[in-house]
């Protein structure tokens, strides 16, 4: 599913990739540095937020207290997927553990099957020759 975006809305996306970029980036340094992890949480960045903003067409937090999060799922080595929910305001996502960070995947998967869907297909594709998964490798 590809997403039609204003001339205002990719002129903002494209104001924030940059440093959108260096977010995702820390995510695979992440996964490169903790192999056996599948799963990191952590605080969006403002970049994020301005380009999901950006797309959203206002502001993501609505809820005081609640602080924007990313979910990263790491499906294969260079294939991760990310989900963006609220989380508390007063946390950074660093201190959570592995299986909590599951089981709230879980959750918004199954709120969203979109995420699951989106799971499935890039496990697919990492599966085809040439890629990270493909006779059995990575997870």
């Amino acid at each position: 599913m590809t997403m039609q975006l204003s001339r205002q809305q990719r002129r903002a996306m494209q104001r924030h990739a940059v440093e959108a970029e260096q977010a995702t980036d820390a995510d695979r340094k992440f996964f490169e540095r903790f192999p056996h992890r599948q799963y990191r949480m952590r605080r969006m960045g403002r970049a994020e937020i301005s380009q999901l903003e950006a797309i959203c067409g206002g502001s993501i937090v609505n809820e005081p207290g609640d602080a924007p999060f990313v979910l990263i799922k790491n499906i294969a080595p260079g294939v991760r997927l990310r989900a963006f929910v609220p989380g508390p305001a007063d946390e950074d996502g660093s201190d959570a553990p592995e299986q909590g960070i599951a089981i709230l995947w879980a959750q918004h998967a199954a709120r969203h099957p979109a995420v699951a869907e989106k799971e499935g297909m890039l496990r697919w594709a990492a599966a085809l020759p040439g890629g990270p998964l493909h006779d059995g490798g990575g997870r």
